[in-house]
């Protein structure tokens, strides 16, 4: 962090224990909301350059602060004047080890999913790209920061070993007679009369070692990887790809790697690998690539860590799949799944409104959109998209994933109303909402004593909060998403 100097004091930010401190002293979590103040006539506060707007009242300007999703260094200009301060992770957030369970258990369920979809194309990874899928690429755009730090050490001190070398050299140069030396005189018939050159060995260090060699085979083996990716209908995977690349070619032709000879063929982990600190990291990076290179239905667009709040609502919503299915109670799937020519993937984004067929004229969307002109139940206002739906003919229940918001349960319930009475049936001009759940990885700690998790408020008010995260126990989801079922099909019955 760089040093304070009287330009950033009048930048304020609002603290709810401490009142008004100054910005850099304050401690910033990523994700939050922060209300800032600025106490001089001239205001121009940039964010990683981007100027943050603010408004002007009697003691000062102000303005509204949302810091990103990521945790890691903020860069901040306050009229002209540069500075660094930290934004520190969200203890509420999942883990990463969370994240990865996420993707291995949406794509598991999205593979029993396919069993029921209806659709004859064989399931592979990607088409004619068979060794790429969504999940290593994920992987790689994640790690391949982590990847080139560990570079930049071998580089720097990469294996070496002694090595002799036989060579010509001047004969003033030769300081000790090697045996070479020696024999090379004799074969070439000199006496008294010694040539100026003759043959020496050398002790010189190489490079050109067993693990520089699987280094180097590793890093072509991603070279052509990275071109396969270029190749994908994605521009943002297409162009991510070609500047990794472009790196990894920078390596490829660096003065390291060009004194190396590549292994050939398979390669196995050695104990130079198994206990070099840096070496490890290095196999343990490529080995965790190809752990994802297997087959499976992929999603054609990916997500990164600290969009963790995407993958979460979709993983809510793979694991409502999975208890209706077990449950015996989904008819067709096959709206999940697009075909492409790179393969088949899960129909999984924004407004596309995937949807499953179950049983008793019941469906479960993602992402189901509600307007003025929608047939059965619209809206009167604005246009709404709750995240999960169970729709039956006469009646809606709404689950909305919210990734950390156990400070804010209130708010985020009160958010819930506008489906409650904003959703309408289309005949009757009803509310057709039935139930709200607001689906939280809320900690067990954290959720003792909010009234919003206990049966007696759901059951009185009809909306609350139900934990959902991997590793949590589902029995009451479950529970709720089978009372859900049964309510609608009460209704659709009268």
């Amino acid at each position: 962090m760089e040093q304070h100097n009287s330009g950033d004091s009048y930048l304020e930010l609002w603290d709810a224990r401490q009142g008004w401190v100054p910005f850099l002293d304050s401690y910033l979590t990523e994700a939050t909301e922060y209300k800032l103040r600025f106490k001089e006539d001239q205001v121009d506060v940039r964010i990683h350059e981007v100027p943050l707007p603010f408004y002007q009242q009697e003691n000062g300007y102000f303005a509204t602060f949302i810091t990103p999703f990521q945790f890691g260094i903020l860069k901040i200009t306050i009229n002209g004047q540069s500075y660094e301060t930290y934004i520190y992770p969200d203890d509420r957030k999942l883990t990463e080890e969370q994240f990865n369970v996420m993707l291995e258990e949406i794509l598991e369920e999205a593979n029993s999913c396919f069993q029921l979809s209806g659709l004859e194309t064989n399931v592979t990874a990607s088409g004619r790209n068979r060794d790429i899928t969504w999940t290593q690429w994920s992987y790689i755009d994640q790690s391949f920061y982590q990847l080139k730090q560990v570079f930049s050490k071998i580089e720097k001190q990469p294996f070496r070993r002694l090595e002799k070398f036989s060579m010509m050299m001047k004969r003033e140069k030769v300081k000790h007679s090697e045996q070479v030396t020696l024999r090379w005189l004799d074969v070439k018939g000199h006496g008294e009369d010694i040539p100026s050159n003759v043959e020496n060995t050398k002790i010189l260090e190489s490079v050109n070692l067993y693990e520089n060699q699987v280094l180097k085979q590793q890093l072509q083996d991603l070279y052509r990887l990275l071109r396969k990716y270029e190749g994908v209908e994605s521009k943002g995977i297409a162009g991510k790809s070609a500047k990794y690349r472009a790196v990894v070619e920078r390596w490829l032709i660096s003065p390291l790697i060009t004194e190396i000879t590549a292994n050939n063929g398979p390669y196995t982990i050695t104990q130079k690998f198994r206990k070099h600190p840096v070496y490890r990291i290095w196999y343990q990076w490529f080995d965790m690539l190809y752990k994802h290179n297997r087959e499976g239905i992929g999603f054609d667009y990916p997500i990164s860590l600290k969009d963790t709040f995407q993958l979460y609502e979709m993983w809510c919503f793979m694991r409502i799949v999975k208890i209706l299915r077990e449950s015996g109670l989904v008819l067709n799937t096959s709206s999940l799944f697009q075909t492409k020519k790179d393969g088949i993937f899960l129909e999984l984004a924004e407004n596309k409104e995937s949807k499953i067929q179950l049983i008793g004229g019941i469906s479960l969307f993602y992402q189901r959109t509600y307007q003025f002109n929608t047939k059965s139940f619209h809206t009167y206002t604005q246009r709404m998209i709750p995240d999960i739906v169970i729709e039956g003919e006469n009646g809606i229940i709404i689950f909305d994933p919210k990734y950390r918001v156990p400070d804010n349960l209130g708010t985020a319930l009160g958010e819930m109303h506008k489906y409650r009475d904003g959703i309408i049936h289309h005949e009757t001009g009803k509310r057709a909402v039935q139930e709200v759940f607001i689906l939280t990885p809320t900690k067990d700690e954290q959720a003792e004593g909010l009234r919003y998790f206990r049966e007696d408020f759901q059951q009185k008010y009809s909306m609350g909060a139900i934990q959902a995260a991997p590793g949590f126990v589902e029995d009451k989801l479950k529970e709720k998403i089978l009372a859900s079922i049964e309510s609608l099909s009460a209704l659709h019955n009268r």
